[in-house]
């Protein structure tokens, strides 16, 4: 995945960039509805046990991956959990190719940050494997500086902005994500706070965000009215 080389200095970034923006993956970048419900079903399915509504496994969207892989779990006999797991998974990843979408105008929006300097990031719940496959298969490598999966060192979203935020001394900086933990972890590092409202997550849980949008499309005009100091 794309990184930034720790050797870069911070006068080097903030002089090449306008703004950090921080994606959450998951209700804000992905519809992981067409690739996590089938994968589930259908694997249940395959082994006979009762297969979980739309509703139920929708919740886990955007929650930390081992949330959902102990939900799984729970369903499942206990000498076969593991293996259902593990092939719940394998099905997902093959699923982001050939069924996954990216919300409309994903890769418009990104484009359209980048010439306005943005530097992009993603920072997501999910593990890198599935976050990985996401990022190569909708070609969106040369839109990203970094990417930070659940699973890099087992932080919550917090940190992990934190460490965003700490490697990239871009400022200002957004958090934009559909989740009670992207507003949180927004407003713990001082960015600003974007809620996806097209997202998986109740009305609720955007409460304590600066912003929000009901497309993505919408962003570069929040970004611009938000710092309008920077984007002139």
């Amino acid at each position: 995945m794309p990184r930034l080389p720790r050797s870069h200095e911070s006068h080097g970034m903030t002089s090449k960039y306008a703004a950090l923006i921080i994606f959450d993956v998951d209700g804000t970048l992905f519809r992981t509805e067409l690739v996590t419900v089938p994968a589930v079903q259908r694997t249940f399915a395959n082994h006979g046990l009762p297969i979980p509504d739309h509703e139920t496994i929708q919740a886990f969207f955007g929650k930390p991956v081992e949330d959902y892989e102990a939900w799984l779990a729970q369903q499942c006999p206990p000498d076969e959990a593991a293996q259902i797991v593990e092939e719940t998974n394998a099905h997902e990843l093959t699923l982001i190719a050939s069924e996954g979408q990216l919300y409309p105008g994903v890769h418009e929006m990104l484009t359209c940050l980048l010439e306005m300097r943005c530097c992009l990031t993603v920072c997501s719940n999910g593990p890198s494997p599935y976050v990985n496959e996401f990022v190569r298969t909708h070609g969106l490598q040369s839109h990203l500086t970094l990417v930070r999966a659940r699973d890099a060192g087992g932080k919550n979203k917090t940190a992990m902005v934190a460490d965003i935020m700490n490697e990239i001394p871009v400022r200002p900086a957004a958090v934009v994500g559909d989740r009670r933990e992207d507003i949180a972890a927004a407003r713990a590092n001082g960015a600003l706070a974007i809620a996806a409202r097209y997202g998986f997550a109740p009305e609720e849980e955007h409460a304590g965000a600066d912003a929000s949008i009901d497309r993505i499309s919408d962003l570069p005009d929040i970004i611009q009215a938000a710092w309008p100091q920077v984007f002139r």
